[in-house]
């Protein structure tokens, strides 16, 4: 039987899509396999297994230049950062421009805890301790199901918490 859309609304005007015709496309910048980013690996491994296609580019340039080349779109991009400055805003909009509708998560690993005080490349609303990632891959792909209102990049800590409240959020540098 072929998967179809399924645009009926779930009562309070958020429209369902079950069994979407296409696979689940993820694809993961940085280093998705040092030790910090374990429970990315694992999640991103358990996705494989399920038949969605995951791809890892070793940095945005290659992401960029392969997914072009090959004229593939992901549903959903997960960021390993490692440490601060690792990405630039530039690159961050490159990622924005190029792939406009997936869901963004930029996992971070213990160096970059600050960053959500002292810098300003990803929003808040698309970081997520690699701890928590998980968990926040679980609720995205309830956005890519329809299921769940999307995260917006310009959420505030308050709409952070009440789509996440698992995470912790880092309070503003004062």
């Amino acid at each position: 039987m072929p998967a179809t859309l399924n645009w009926d609304c779930d009562g309070e005007g958020l429209p369902l899509m079950s069994d979407s015709p296409a696979r689940l496309a993820v694809l993961v910048v940085g280093d998705l396999f040092a030790p910090e980013m374990q429970i990315v690996e694992r999640r991103v491994e358990e996705l494989a297994r399920g038949a969605c296609d995951a791809r890892i580019a070793a940095n945005v340039f290659e992401a960029l230049t392969r997914c072009s080349s090959e004229m593939w779109y992901p549903d959903l991009v997960t960021i390993c950062q490692l440490w601060p400055d690792e990405y630039t805003a530039a690159e961050f909009r490159q990622l924005l421009e190029a792939f406009p509708l997936a869901r963004l998560i930029c996992c971070y690993g213990p160096w970059c805890s600050s960053d959500g005080r002292t810098r300003d490349v990803w929003p808040l609303s698309i970081r997520v301790p690699a701890a928590f990632a998980a968990q926040r891959i679980a609720l995205e792909l309830e956005v890519l199901a329809g299921t769940r209102w999307p995260l917006p990049l310009t959420a505030s800590r308050d709409e952070i918490v009440l789509f996440d409240p698992e995470i912790p959020i880092e309070a503003p540098a004062t």
